[in-house]
């Protein structure tokens, strides 16, 4: 799954063009509308050539809305999973800019069978007990603040810029939840059992919230001065090493990360 990934990412730096942007700057130099109150002097002074320079358009917000497949490292086998975000991002300059976001998925597994190290003496390769672990159903909600880089600066007034090539990395916080097949049982999905009870948000609602950090690559192509489309992929790590998202918990497993590929629709909101 990771190697497939990276073959993506690969064929993204390959085929991309060259120039980029922090915040799409296609508009009408006659549209007073996107110039800010402050602005209108040089904008007037531009119409009458007495500036050899355009007002800067107003900085606008801009809405993202992303779907697409996600999945999650772990112990456990897992299955190809849905993810979806939302965001709202502002440029800083011609550079860089922020991003307010969320990212929500759904995620599958099991069916496989876990070994447990977590006892082994680093010197012994046998595990010291193996079960099979049942299916099971994971629901995250993720809220991210990210900072975002063009790898391309440009000038205001030169070009046209139609892609946008970034790299971008944040903080966050997750809020997880899992429930894992019983085989046999009368009720099929029970909440993990598996997770300490000291890391529940509530002992009811069998959820767990932890600190995550986030790195990612995009490409975004501009249709028209108010629209763009992009695809991106995103790793969302735990700051700490968290393993109850894929069902089983051992201090020794492997950690649980996210990955998501979106496919996303950005509007301007002028």
């Amino acid at each position: 799954m990771v190697s497939k990934k990276y073959t993506v990412l690969a064929f993204l730096l390959l085929t991309l063009g060259v120039s980029s942007y922090a915040q799409s700057t296609a508009w009408d130099w006659k549209d007073s509308s996107v110039v800010p109150v402050k602005s209108i002097s040089q904008y007037n002074e531009f119409l009458q050539n007495k500036n050899p320079f355009p007002a800067k358009p107003r900085n606008a917000w801009e809405f993202s809305f992303g779907l697409g497949p996600s999945s999650v490292t772990g112990d456990i086998k897992a299955k190809l999973g849905l993810g979806a975000s939302f965001s709202l991002r502002k440029a800083l300059n011609n550079t860089f800019s922020y991003r307010l976001g969320y990212f929500g998925s759904y995620n599958t597994g099991g069916n496989d069978t876990w070994y447990d190290y977590s006892r082994t003496a680093p010197y012994m390769t046998s595990p010291i007990k193996s079960f099979f672990a049942g299916k099971y159903r994971n629901y995250s909600h993720n809220f991210s603040l990210d900072l975002i880089a063009s790898l391309n600066t440009f000038s205001n007034y030169r070009g046209d810029p139609t892609s946008n090539l970034y790299l971008l990395g944040g903080v966050g916080i997750t809020a997880s939840s899992t429930k894992v097949h019983r085989p046999g049982s009368v009720t099929k999905y029970y909440w993990n059992e598996y997770i300490p009870a000291s890391q529940l948000l509530t002992t009811s609602g069998h959820t767990i919230i932890f600190t995550t950090f986030d790195l990612g690559l995009g490409y975004a192509y501009k249709i028209n001065k108010k629209f763009n489309v992009a695809i991106e992929e995103r790793i969302i790590s735990p700051v700490k090493h968290v393993n109850y998202i894929t069902s089983y918990n051992s201090q020794s497993g492997t950690k649980n990360i996210y990955y998501f590929t979106a496919f996303k629709l950005n509007f301007n909101l002028y």
